[in-house]
């Protein structure tokens, strides 16, 4: 049934989509510290840029620099906590002007495609309004994530004094270098504030020029996209499937399970978070039961796992202290029972990848080795998780087919889809 038969607009829900994203962004980053994480922004943004995509190739390739404006937020929503907590001015400034850095160039490259695709399409279509409030919407879009930038980056720079307050012998310059140094709340809040400031304007302004596209434009939009795009299930299907794909991509990284200064950064249970994610992106071309039957289970027993072996074993064995035997019972108890349904669901995603390559006649796909390493992780990781003694000595081999795993992931994975698009390009020209 198509969009128009529905009563639904794509192009409404794309506004909501991008212009709720765009709210993600508006708070500013004090130490790094981001109260509403700017990830989730760029997975609305993402999916709510996919329609006007369609209709210009800047808006198409400001949405691929999104998929690198995620990584950085992703990396950033990981090392959060411990580049706030730590008691290093230095280590804090260098990780805020790493993440400054990447996030500034990132900005401008999606910015500027942004906002040059939806002039063009609005000065091709008649779009006039929309046409008049888009070029100071783009400046402010500069202005204030800079300035948002900013807010982050000049406050820590003051751990450059107090690293001279060190050396300093002088007590006239030590007093003026330390009377600096006890200014940084101040500078922190002030610079905060005017950042909050500039970008609830700039978020005005977005929401404004998206508004008055949409409101210029959605029959037009609603109507050429379902003609030319939804309506036809082929050509929706490749896209969709390599978003899947990425999905499925970025839920085996998780497999990793890297701990780094104390904060697990890689999760394993957060692999079977986004593998039930997958599954809902993979609607309409497979249904994915087992997968999505056994994720949940999956993922709430590996983070219960995770929770015990922070609050019971927080730095691991120590030679010197035995581990309590309550401690290694309970774990082994908890190990058995995650290994179980943890195999059983991979095993399950394996089955469903197989459903999906006979579905879409992509061929035969061999995925013993990737079972195979699956085996071998979580039977090394329930080991070193009912044994903290034996963790340092099998850390290296789980790791390394932690690797082997995400890499026959990605080929069997990917080849399916590169096979349906190559199938897509032969009869669907």
């Amino acid at each position: 049934m198509s969009l128009k038969a529905k009563g639904k607009s794509v192009s409404k829900r794309s506004k909501l989509l991008i212009i709720i994203g765009f709210l993600f962004f508006v708070n500013p980053v004090p130490a790094g510290l981001d109260f509403i994480p700017d990830v989730f922004g760029c997975v609305l943004l993402f999916f709510g840029l996919t329609q006007l995509a369609y209709f210009d190739s800047s808006v198409e390739e400001a949405k691929k620099s999104l998929l690198y404006l995620f990584g950085v937020e992703a990396i950033h929503l990981l090392l959060m906590r411990s580049v706030f907590l730590t008691n290093i001015s230095s280590n804090r400034l260098l990780a805020v002007t790493a993440f400054s850095v990447a996030e500034g160039i990132i900005y401008v490259i999606f910015f500027k495609k942004l906002f040059s695709g939806i002039s063009y399409y609005a000065m091709r279509n008649d779009c006039s309004k929309t046409l008049e409030i888009c070029d100071g919407t783009a400046f402010l879009s500069y202005l204030a994530f800079f300035i948002r930038i900013a807010a982050s980056l000049l406050p820590e720079l003051i751990a450059i004094l107090e690293l001279r307050l060190n050396l300093e012998v002088d007590f006239e310059t030590y007093d003026a270098i330390s009377s600096l140094v006890s200014a940084k709340p101040i500078a922190v809040v002030l610079l905060s504030l005017i950042s909050l400031g500039v970008s609830v304007a700039w978020f005005i302004s977005v929401r404004k020029t998206f508004s008055t596209l949409d409101k210029e434009s959605r029959t037009r939009i609603d109507t050429i996209y379902e003609e030319e795009y939804t309506s036809q299930p082929e050509k929706t299907r490749p896209k969709q499937l390599r978003a899947a794909t990425y999905l499925v991509y970025f839920a085996v990284i998780f497999s990793l399970d890297i701990t780094f200064d104390g904060t697990r950064i890689l999760p394993a249970s957060a692999m079977f978070l986004f593998l039930f994610a997958s599954t809902f992106a993979f609607r309409g071309l497979s249904e994915f039961k087992g997968t999505k039957s056994l994720a949940v289970p999956a993922f709430l027993l590996l983070l219960t796992t995770e929770i015990f072996r922070n609050v019971f074993t927080p730095n691991g064995a120590i030679v010197i202290y035995a581990t309590d035997l309550w401690k290694v019972i309970v774990g082994s108890l908890l190990a058995i029972a995650t290994a179980a349904v943890t195999l059983i669901a991979v095993r399950s995603f394996i089955g469903d990848i197989k459903k999906l390559s006979d579905t879409l006649g992509t061929g035969e796909i061999f995925t013993g080795f990737m079972w195979f390493c699956y085996c071998a992780i979580t039977v090394l990781w329930a080991i070193g998780f009912a044994i903290p003694y034996l963790f340092p000595m099998i850390s290296g081999a789980k790791l390394i087919f932690s690797g082997l795993f995400i890499w026959q992931t990605v080929k069997i994975v990917g080849g399916i889809y590169e096979k349906e698009r190559y199938n897509y390009s032969l009869y669907h020209k």
